[in-house]
């Protein structure tokens, strides 16, 4: 446009709903599964904002088919009167005007899920339809929205005995072109967060998505959790579940202080794992924390030095650090402050009031003091774990620096690597990527197949050490192999940025599908968890999806990916009617180089499912259920007949 062209009419302002639709992402981060479920999250946080008021004690969520979802609480029900200034029902202007609503208001709530939040409004804006029903002054009175766009004005209904709010709504597919589905996994783990978080809060999920034959099987669709544990119960009976822990019962201390809550527990595993620290402001999770675990951070580590020196566990002064403390913790910081304010419109951090990282770190240092001088014998179990932490990280230190800063020796590579690896000859990390293939008999084929600029080909063969249960990872020959190929020496992976020596910016695993290769797989996922977690977190990671079924009529022929997708293209007017010849793969192998270049490894046509954390506790418990030594075995196979499809025998988990 030139600058002539460039007038007062170039300026476009756009109302409410186009202002959300149009660009989205501002508000819910992503269009993706997150994103998505992040809508529905909104919406289950407003009802619990009117327990943390002090009036709903009910929330109850049920998905229904076609992905319609609906939230209901026991609590006031949203005003329907006329606003003063606006001259529009309540209701109507807290579900299109942003940032409209009664938490701005002290007086209607003390605490809530805190501003910049997208809220009501935005999740309208982004809804194929949304319907609110309202019990409120003994009668039921309805709206509806289609696209953000009002539909049916406010009306009563019916007379109602209760007060509450019913929230029923459908994203938009035309927004939401990726994801169309609610996980009922992602949001019955929300509900049960919210639930430990507020002791007392009854949380309920109803799936009628599942059809049950019996009026009793149908009690095995709704989930309903209450609690009176708090952050303490939260930790116990759910994320250290099935984990070895240095101590059996949490620590735990809550307090108040200027209105600032808190509600804090924590426990040590007997592993060198990476800390899980779960952060919460008025039940919102906190991903990237903020004031609140600031506080209790310099608190903590503040008194395990002073007792690390008064009891003389750390001789030296210098092994009592935030980084030794935290190797093997998991922590839920779960904190109430007034007028809450966010980095950002998805929440994750706190940046508001400034005062809350002082009154956390005061009530922390005070209520922590007394709990440890009490209880030495944990406070010493916990000093004592993290003096021997810091000795083994001083000691990667040491073979970090006997390794050319971090980079593996070529000659040892050379050695680990001999007759393995088939490199690409680009190098740049961020187009190169490496297939690690189960079986020779693939890789063969693989290396034939692959683009030799980009691709690089790791054949994988034999057992593959279950690092959940081995602290000696590097006794695998497999494991060597590929930190080896990746270019990054073990002892890199304890310190920070260590993917700047990565040689790869696709990781892609590559297996059969059958249950060896499901196998293969989940092992490999849990090394890189264990070892590499900056790996998924970055997006480096992914899973490779070779067809199941080649169907061929003739010259003609086309892959199927699913079971779901064949029995589609069999009844289509491609081959419905004709003799269609269908091949089962059972194995990489069982393709030529060509095939397995042009179903699985041709970037510009096949498949990958990027690998991603989308709750972290539940990624923990699956971990430690699976694949950890204290996992119950009737458990671990009660949900592999539940989640895999393929298992046939599963007689000999253990």
């Amino acid at each position: 446009m030139s600058q002539s062209n460039y007038t007062a009419s170039s300026i476009i302002a756009l109302d409410f709903p186009d202002n959300v639709r149009m660009r989205p992402d501002m508000y819910i981060g992503d269009r993706s599964i997150e994103g998505f479920h992040h809508c529905a999250f909104e919406i289950i946080d407003n009802s619990v904002d009117e327990h943390l008021a002090g009036y709903a004690s009910e929330v109850t969520v049920t998905l229904y088919s076609d992905s319609i979802l609906e939230v209901a609480d026991n609590g006031r029900g949203i005003p329907i009167d006329i606003h003063k200034n606006e001259k529009i029902s309540a209701i109507e202007l807290v579900m299109t005007k942003l940032h409209a609503g009664g938490k701005f208001d002290n007086d209607s709530y003390q605490v809530s899920g805190g501003l910049h939040g997208v809220g009501l409004s935005v999740v309208n804006a982004l809804s194929e339809f949304m319907e609110v029903d309202v019990h409120r002054n003994k009668k039921i009175y309805r709206i509806r929205y289609e696209q953000g766009i009002k539909t049916v004005s406010l009306h009563e209904i019916g007379i109602s005995n209760k007060n509450g709010t019913v929230v029923r709504f459908k994203l938009d597919p035309t927004i939401f072109r990726d994801v169309t589905h609610y996980n009922p996994e992602i949001l019955i783990a929300r509900l049960k967060q919210s639930a430990f978080l507020n002791p007392g809060l009854k949380m309920t999920f109803v799936n009628l998505l599942q059809k049950s034959e019996s009026e009793s099987d149908k009690t095995s669709n709704v989930h309903e959790f209450c609690y009176q544990g708090g952050t303490a119960e939260f930790l116990k009976s759910d994320i250290n579940l099935h984990a070895d822990m240095l101590f059996n019962a949490p620590v735990r201390i809550v307090g108040e202080e200027n209105g600032i809550s808190i509600d804090i527990a924590f426990q040590y595993r007997t592993t060198n794992d990476d800390p899980i620290i779960l952060s919460y402001v008025n039940t919102i999770h906190t991903k990237s924390h903020g004031l609140h675990v600031d506080g209790f951070w310099t608190a903590y580590e503040k008194l395990m030095k002073t007792y690390g020196e008064r009891w003389k566990i750390d001789k030296k002064g210098t092994r009592i650090t935030k980084r030794s403390l935290s190797i093997g913790l998991t922590c839920i910081i779960n904190t109430r402050v007034p007028n809450a304010e966010f980095k950002g419109q998805t929440k994750d951090k706190l940046t508001e009031p400034a005062r809350t990282s002082a009154i956390v770190r005061t009530l922390t240092e005070s209520l922590l003091a007394n709990y440890l001088e009490k209880h030495r014998d944990i406070t010493e179990q916990i000093l004592e774990k993290a003096v021997k932490e810091m000795e083994a990280l001083e000691s990667a230190q040491k073979a970090l620096e006997n390794s050319r800063s971090g980079k593996l020796k070529r000659k040892e590579a050379l050695t680990i690597l001999a007759g393995k690896l088939a490199d690409c000859t680009s190098r740049d990390p961020a187009k190169r990527e490496i297939f690690i293939v189960e079986g020779d008999s693939a890789g063969g084929s693989a290396k034939q197949g692959r683009n030799r600029e980009i691709q690089a080909i790791l054949p994988i063969r034999g057992k593959i050490l279950n690092v959940a249960k081995k602290q000696d990872v590097l006794k695998s020959e497999i494991i060597k192999m590929i930190f080896a190929s990746l270019g990054i020496s073990p002892s890199l992976t304890q310190q920070d940025g260590y993917l700047e020596k990565l040689r790869y910016h696709k990781v892609i695993i590559m297996t059969d599908a059958d249950v060896d290769g499901s196998h293969i797989q989940i092992l490999l996922l849990t090394f890189f968890y264990r070892f590499m977690p900056a790996l998924i977190n970055e997006g480096y990671l992914y899973i490779a999806q070779p067809p199941l079924y080649r169907i061929s009529a003739g010259k003609d022929s086309v892959y199927a990916y699913s079971d779901g997708e064949k029995d589609e293209l069999l009844k289509s007017p491609r081959f419905s009617g004709k003799r269609a010849e269908i091949q089962r793969y059972k194995g990489l192998g069982e393709m030529n180089a060509d095939q397995l270049w042009e179903t699985t490894m041709d970037p510009s046509v096949r498949k990958l499912r990027r690998v991603e954390i989308n709750n972290e506790v539940v990624t923990r418990e699956r971990i430690d259920l699976l694949m950890g030594e204290s996992g119950n075995p009737v458990e671990k196979k009660e949900f592999i007949l539940s989640n895999a499809d393929f298992v046939t025998n599963i007689d000999d988990i253990g």
